[in-house]
């Protein structure tokens, strides 16, 4: 029987070591603990932030006082190099003939553009923006995510070897077919997924006055700073509704109102992100359903909705909203931007393109290899499941780049997948001995200095609170079991 594996490491997407990493930190061997993360995962700035830490919830010290801040002190080591020694790597050797094209710059691209250019192929990302980084830049404000980490991070993969070509649509400016004569063995499609939903609610294309969420984080993200109005209602619950209302609180709108169908506690968004939202001045209307967009004079003048109770669960788990009759009330808004969910952007693809697309427009892939129906085409990230976490296309690049590179030498794909291996976990005895200690909190920057700026909230960890937080590490994977 294997032997048993640390929660933290084993439900993180990418796998990251972070008992292992943790325990270097605690021995202030930062430069160390940061290398170790890099082996599986490239962006430990940004994942550091943006990450929805499943590792935490899976963590043992729970069961004492509070798990450890996994998120917190990866960001803790990529900062600390960042402001001590931000040094480029070396260029890495070429030891492979082959070539891979990575369509798309954001985490899933990056993440298996690092990977192959470490394992010695030649690699070119193409980026059909002016800009790199994908839906990290264009989708996630500074202030959650500070421009000068994201591209430090990807100025590191450039480091290494990789060749970014931006203002380049591939199926339009370059084709396919093109790609694979120019000398590419294969093509990863990381294309995120920009297409955002429509409501299916009476007046939503009648009235000036609505945006999509994508459409405004993009325009804000990119440097336009104008206010989408006075009064701003949002629809929806995730991460891409909060970042909208923060936005539109920095920006000055007067009134910024979040309307989600469900309660706070099957709310999507980071639990920590809804908070500094609401102690921002965010209003949430929970337990509530938009029925339609009134307008005049054809101009947004608000949005009626109507008061939900929660039933049995639906297909994603949740308990579904059901209207209550007789509860209709109406917010006030003169812009109304919807986040409730987006797919991928598939227009840049030919008619005759041949690939098999799913009912929700993405790419239909084997789950186990990530290759579509098209030799040598592998896609991953948001192009396959729909919008995801940051993480786990950071893992679907890290997945693809290992069968990119087994398809490439010919092996078997489905060859070499980790076997499952059962968890540590504590007994009760050795949890009651363990003796309690505070988690560090996070330095935020106070409510009065977040007004009209995109500075970033979180401050980080000093070296002090990372190395106490470190130290409160259970050390579960030294553990011996009969």
């Amino acid at each position: 029987m294997s032997r048993p594996i640390p929660a933290c490491w084993a439900t993180c997407p990418v796998h990251t070591r972070a008992h292992g990493y943790i325990a270097l930190i605690a021995q202030r061997k930062f430069k160390e603990a940061l290398a170790l993360v890099r082996r599986d995962n490239p962006l430990p700035g940004i994942s550091g932030r943006v990450c929805h830490h499943p590792c935490e919830e899976a963590c043992d010290r729970r069961r004492v006082d509070e798990p450890l801040s996994i998120a917190y002190l990866k960001r803790f080591i990529a900062d600390y190099e960042l402001k001590t020694n931000p040094k480029m790597p070396s260029h890495v050797e070429r030891t492979r003939e082959e070539q891979v094209a990575v369509v798309g710059s954001g985490p899933a691209g990056l993440a298996a553009a690092y990977h192959l250019i470490t394992k010695g192929y030649g690699v070119t990302i193409f980026e059909a923006l002016t800009v790199l980084g994908g839906m990290l830049i264009t989708g996630i404000p500074s202030n959650r995510l500070p421009r000068n980490v994201i591209e430090y991070e990807v100025d590191r993969i450039k480091a290494l070897g990789v060749k970014m070509r931006t203002n380049v649509t591939v199926g339009r400016d370059i084709s396919f077919n093109d790609l694979f004569k120019e000398g590419y063995g294969a093509i990863f499609l990381a294309v995120g997924a920009y297409d955002s939903r429509k409501l299916g609610i009476p007046g939503e294309d009648e009235f000036e006055g609505f945006l999509d969420c994508l459409t405004f984080l993009q325009r804000v993200n990119l440097g336009n700073m104008s206010k989408p109005g006075e009064k701003v209602c949002i629809i929806g619950g995730g991460n891409a509704a909060i970042d909208s209302a923060r936005t539109a609180l920095r920006l000055g709108c007067e009134t910024v109102t979040i309307v989600y169908r469900r309660s706070r506690r099957e709310m999507p968004a980071n639990p920590s992100e809804i908070e500094e939202a609401e102690a921002e001045g965010v209003k949430i209307h929970y337990l509530a359903s938009p029925l339609r967009i009134l307008g005049r004079n054809g101009h947004v003048v608000g949005m009626e909705c109507i008061r939900n109770m929660l039933g049995e669960p639906d297909a994603s788990g949740r308990r579904r909203p059901v209207p209550v009759e007789g509860t209709e009330f109406t917010v006030d808004a003169d812009a109304i931007i919807p986040a409730i969910s987006q797919r991928p952007d598939l227009s840049f693809l030919p008619e005759d393109h041949g690939f098999t697309i799913t009912r929700w427009n993405t790419f239909d892939v084997d789950p186990q290899t990530l290759q579509t129906n098209k030799k040598g085409v592998f896609a991953g990230g948001d192009a396959v499941t729909g919008p995801a976490t940051v993480i786990e296309a950071v893992a679907a690049g890290k997945k693809a780049a290992e069968m990119i590179d087994r398809y490439l030498r010919g092996l078997e794909l489905t060859a070499g997948e980790e076997e499952s291996r059962p968890l540590v976990k504590l007994t009760d005895e050795e949890i009651q001995a363990i003796e309690k200690k505070p988690r560090q909190r996070m330095p935020k920057l106070p409510l009065e200095k977040r007004v009209g700026n995109f500075n970033e909230v979180e401050l980080g960890f000093s070296e002090e609170a990372a190395v106490a937080e470190a130290e409160r590490c259970l050390r579960c994977w030294t553990l011996t079991r009969p």
